[in-house]
């Protein structure tokens, strides 16, 4: 993670496209893996936003404690079961100054990280083939 302490529009502009992105992969992935589980099983890959452990919207990225990352799991008979965590931004306040942490993941790269993730799951909790 890159650390930032110089916070503009262009950071932010920077820090929703790589959000939006990642929605949209995570959507992509989803719809793309969701068949390799077994029924009951449903695929969760969300991109989170919190602040202080409460869901946040993107107009509190600069705020302390916002945090956004994509988090992968399981849902099974009512319970969630998280497999995966991929830190997108992280905005702390540290010695009495902001300090941010960008990811220095290209999308690529995420894509990548989300493909493994997945792969491996499938392998453990995927369909069970005869």
């Amino acid at each position: 993670m890159e650390q930032i302490i110089q916070f503009d529009n262009q950071l932010m502009e920077k820090i929703l496209i790589l959000e939006e992105e990642c929605q949209k992969l995570s959507e992509q992935f989803k719809l793309q893996f969701q068949t390799e589980f077994q029924q009951g099983q449903s695929l969760s890959i969300d991109v989170v936003r919190l602040r202080k452990g409460k869901e946040a919207s993107s107009d509190d990225l600069f705020e302390e404690d916002y945090e956004s990352f994509i988090e992968i799991g399981l849902e099974h008979d009512g319970e969630y079961f998280p497999n995966g965590y991929i830190p997108l931004w992280k905005c702390k306040c540290e010695w009495l100054q902001k300090t941010g942490y960008l990811t220095c993941r290209e999308i690529d790269d995420i894509k990548k990280t989300l493909t493994a993730l997945l792969n491996e799951m499938v392998e453990d909790y995927g369909q069970e083939t005869p």
